[in-house]
C-alpha cells in the first residue's frame, strides 16, 4: 500500500455562508382558501410570472414553486381528525405531458388540459411534504404550463361512499365543547397511564414484543443457566465439553 504524502498548508480559506436572516412564520385563518401561484417562493429557471393574467409560465423543467409560507401549517388541527386537502389549478398545450412531484410527494404527469383544470391531490390526505412545495420535473420540448392558483381546505378523514350521498350528509356536524375536549390537558391517573400503554402495543409493534417478554419472564426466572442458554442458542451453539483424559494409576505409582 503507497503512503500518501502529508503536506502542510499554513493558510485556509474559510467557508463564507449568507447570515441567516429572522424569519416570522405566518399563521393562515380560515377553513378553506386560494392561494395565487405567483405568490410562491419559485426556485429555478424555466419560468416567467404574466403580471397581467397573474399566471406562471413555465417550460422545459427545473422551477419548483414553494408555498409553505402562505399555506397553513399541514398537522395544525391534527388532533381534531383533520387534514390539508390541496387543489392545483393549471393549463398546459396541447402536448404538454408535464409531470411533477405533488404536495404529497408524490410523482404524477398532468392530464393535458387546453382549457384549463383541477388537480385535486388526493394522497394529501396521509401525508403533506413539510416544504408544501411543487416541483415541474419535465415538460415536453416547446410545450407549455400555466399554473394559477393552489386551493386550500381543512377536509375530515371521516370518510363517506358516493353512492351514500342520496340518504347522507357530506358534512361532518361539531360542537364547539367536542372540539374543545380534546385539547384539554388531561390530569395523569392511573386510567390515564393504561390508556397510554394501551395505545402504545396497538401502534408500536415492537413495544408489544417487549411487553410479551416481559410477560415470559417469570416463567423463565425458574430455569437454570444452562436452560436458558438453549432457549437463547436453540440448542445449536451449546458448547461441547472436552473429555478429561483418563489416569493410568498404575503408570503413577510406578506399576507396569
Amino acid at each position: 500500500m503507497t503512503l500518501l504524502h502529508r503536506e502542510f498548508f499554513p493558510r485556509v480559506r474559510k467557508t463564507i455562508v449568507p447570515r441567516p436572516a429572522p424569519h416570522s412564520e405566518t399563521d393562515v385563518l380560515g377553513q378553506s382558501g386560494t392561494v395565487r401561484a405567483a405568490a410562491a417562493t419559485i426556485y429555478g429557471p424555466n419560468w416567467y410570472h404574466d403580471p397581467v393574467s397573474d399566471l406562471i409560465e413555465i417550460w422545459d423543467a427545473g422551477p419548483a414553486l414553494c408555498f409553505k409560507d402562505v399555506l397553513p401549517r399541514k398537522d395544525k388541527y391534527a388532533r381534531e381528525g383533520l387534514y390539508l386537502r390541496l387543489s392545483l389549478a393549471y393549463r398546459t398545450t396541447a402536448n404538454a405531458f408535464v409531470n411533477i412531484r405533488t404536495f404529497s410527494g408524490n410523482n404524477v404527469t398532468l392530464p393535458n388540459a387546453l382549457d384549463g383544470a383541477m388537480y385535486d391531490d388526493p394522497y394529501t390526505r396521509f401525508y403533506v411534504t413539510d416544504d408544501c412545495t411543487i416541483n415541474i420535473n419535465s415538460i415536453y420540448r416547446d410545450e407549455r404550463l400555466w399554473l394559477q392558483r393552489v386551493d386550500w381546505e381543512w377536509v375530515s378523514r371521516e370518510t363517506i361512499f358516493e353512492d351514500e350521498l342520496p340518504h347522507a350528509s357530506p358534512y361532518l356536524e361539531r360542537t364547539r365543547d367536542e372540539v374543545e375536549a380534546l385539547y384539554v390537558e388531561k390530569e395523569i391517573t392511573e386510567d390515564v397511564v393504561k390508556e397510554f400503554l394501551i395505545d402504545q402495543i396497538r401502534t408500536d409493534t415492537a413495544f408489544a414484543k417487549r411487553c410479551l417478554m416481559l410477560l415470559l419472564s417469570d416463567k423463565l426466572i425458574s430455569k437454570d443457566p444452562v436452560a436458558l442458554y438453549e432457549i437463547l442458542n436453540h440448542g445449536v451453539d451449546r458448547p461441547q465439553t472436552q473429555s478429561i483424559p483418563k489416569i493410568d494409576r498404575r503408570r503413577r505409582s510406578g506399576k507396569r
